[in-house]
């Protein structure tokens, strides 16, 4: 039996960012709000809306940025999906 991990929403105003260190393979899904990542090294935006997803694909640095209040979950790669997420969890936590 596979231990399950505790996977807890990061609640981050307009305006803030949470910083990712060593990440790579880390999926960050967005549950609320709006938030781009940048990754060191990288040109890409990457955007993600209630509902999206994205594995960090770079290593170093990598920054979440909440483009206005957002929540979002970081966990192992496809360990969870906002279509996963109950209803409750969502609602208490997204902006």
């Amino acid at each position: 039996m596979k231990h399950v991990l505790e996977v807890k929403p990061i609640e981050l105003p307009a305006r803030s960012a949470h910083r990712i260190e060593g990440g790579k393979g880390l999926q960050i899904t967005c549950i609320g709000g709006v938030a781009w990542i940048t990754q060191a090294s990288d040109p890409r935006d990457i955007v993600l809306s209630r509902g999206q997803s994205f594995i960090l694909d770079r290593k170093g640095l990598a920054l979440v940025y909440a483009l206005k209040d957002a929540t979002i979950v970081v966990s192992p790669a496809g360990h969870i999906t906002a279509a996963k997420l109950d209803a409750t969890l969502v609602q208490d936590f997204a902006a």
